[in-house]
């Protein structure tokens, strides 16, 4: 280190624009893809897509006799909320593909603004390149957004319109040279491995960080169809990824489950 260090100008990549982001995205409940990974579809007519900082549902100073002002703050419950800001013709067409409808004439000519319950819905990644719209720096993981109601309104000009949403799991950014794999599999009876693609990433270390079971798993889930799961549900604990193998060391799913697993690997 000196005091008089000259740094220069910063790196292109430094100064983005957001015009150059491409956002990606796939249906939480997809079809399984055995053998091969969800495809991820390109979300297009976005302006732009934020997230707020979280919310708590509890947060509270906890203090002992004889600490003196020293205390422990605790917060539990995040939930973050958010936006997909769409061309004002466009948003029912957005807003159809991350419901998974087709909505046209030989589909379902109508959609419903309410959502009738708290079951994630997509997950999104949002691929930061640079002025060459091509060269990758960073993308963010938004996973598990749940869509929110929406009002509809028609102003006298032109005005881009927005879709809601929330999800109760943290926005992720990884590294440049890295993308999101999603698996799904139909479970067969007995059979504690399933076959993935790409050799997973360490992503975080999961014992250091709430909300994180697994060091390079984002999540795995699994739904019980036999017992009327409607959506998967997140594991802590029995099963790992490594290589290119999901492997189950307790609670081997049975023939009717489905198996999620979502993860990061080297482009």
């Amino acid at each position: 280190m000196a005091l008089t260090d000259q740094l220069g100008p910063p790196a292109s990549n430094s100064l983005l624009v957001g015009r150059y982001t491409l956002h990606k995205f796939v249906r939480c409940e997809a079809s399984a893809g055995d053998a091969t990974a969800i495809v991820w579809a390109n979300l297009t007519n976005i302006v732009s897509i934020t997230v707020d900082k979280p919310s708590w549902d509890y947060e509270a100073d906890g203090y002992q006799q004889g600490g003196g002002d020293d205390k422990l703050h605790v917060r539990r419950g995040p939930k973050w909320t958010g936006k997909i800001e769409c061309h004002a013709g466009k948003v029912f067409d957005v807003l159809a593909l991350l419901k998974g409808l087709t909505w046209t004439t030989a589909g379902t000519a109508g959609i419903s603004l309410r959502q009738e319950n708290d079951y994630p819905d997509v997950i999104i990644q949002s691929i930061a390149r640079e002025g060459d719209n091509s060269t990758h720096v960073f993308s963010r993981v938004l996973q598990d957004l749940i869509i929110d109601d929406m009002g509809v309104d028609s102003p006298m000009d032109y005005a881009d319109r927005e879709i809601p949403f929330h999800t109760y799991h943290e926005p992720i950014p990884i590294c440049g040279g890295s993308q999101l794999v999603y698996h799904i599999w139909d479970a067969t009876a007995g059979t504690p491995t399933y076959t993935s693609t790409g050799t997973p990433l360490t992503i975080i270390t999961s014992a250091s960080h709430d909300d994180w079971s697994f060091d390079n798993m984002i999540f795995c889930k699994l739904k019980d169809n036999s017992a009327g799961d409607a959506v998967g549900k997140r594991l802590t604990t029995g099963v790992s990824l490594a290589g290119g193998t999901l492997t189950f060391t307790t609670g081997t799913p049975a023939a009717s489950d489905t198996v999620y697993a979502l993860y990061v690997v080297a482009v």
